[in-house]
């Protein structure tokens, strides 16, 4: 059962990333440091699996679209302000340009695989942002449960962390994630999911800028 489940994320994981490829006709892409990273994820998913909790429904996915929001500032206080400032956002001009596939490991972790196509014009021209990123997401549930003393089934919020391949009119690099999120959920099946968070420059390609996403979920 553990060994169905890995080769399951296996099997998803490259079945995005050649979709991702032939969708944005990248070529001679650079991907030596997020494969390190990529491998390190799905190590961790490996190990979190060998204690996994049964569940009817291991798998969810969303679609929705996306927002990028180049980041600006030096220092702490600037870069919270640009973060929630609005007027430089750019959203995406389909609401489907953004899906990912989840698979719950155990009531913590959930490995996130996603992938997002976006035209940058706030501040561009017209260039075209895509990204491809594994991430792994923490359940914040308990420490909702223990601020308010218990958790809620309305809403879960939860913090991730991970890696992705980003480029802008097909020039691109490895890129470091990480954020936060929280899920609504209208029924025990279906929802709406927010995340917000930064895509961090391991080189000089691609800036570092926050990155928004809104969707529906569905538990399968």
């Amino acid at each position: 059962m553990l060994l169905v489940s890995y080769f399951e994320l296996y099997y998803l994981l490259m079945s995005l990333k050649k979709v991702f490829l032939h969708l944005t006709n990248l070529k001679k892409i650079e991907m030596k440091n997020l494969k390190l990273v990529m491998i390190a994820l799905f190590a961790t998913a490996f190990i979190v699996n060998v204690n996994a909790q049964d569940s009817s429904r291991q798998w969810a996915i969303s679609v929705g679209l996306n927002i990028v929001d180049v980041r600006v500032g030096d220092d702490f206080s600037s870069r919270s302000t640009d973060f929630f400032k609005n007027d430089d956002w750019n959203w995406s001009n389909h609401p489907l340009t953004r899906i990912s596939a989840e698979k719950y490991l155990n009531k913590s972790f959930t490995l996130q695989i996603a992938g997002s196509m976006n035209k940058l014009d706030n501040g561009f021209d017209d260039v075209q942002h895509a990204s491809f990123d594994a991430n792994v997401k923490y359940s914040l549930d308990a420490v909702v449960a223990k601020i308010f003393g218990k958790s809620t089934k309305l809403f879960s919020p939860f913090a991730y962390v991970g890696a992705g391949y980003t480029s802008l009119d097909g020039e691109g690099e490895a890129m470091l994630n990480y954020g936060f999120g929280v899920n609504f959920w209208a029924t025990d099946g279906v929802g709406f999911v927010y995340q917000a968070g930064t895509k961090e420059q391991l080189s000089d390609v691609v800036p570092s800028h926050y990155y928004h996403s809104i969707g529906i979920l569905f538990k399968l």
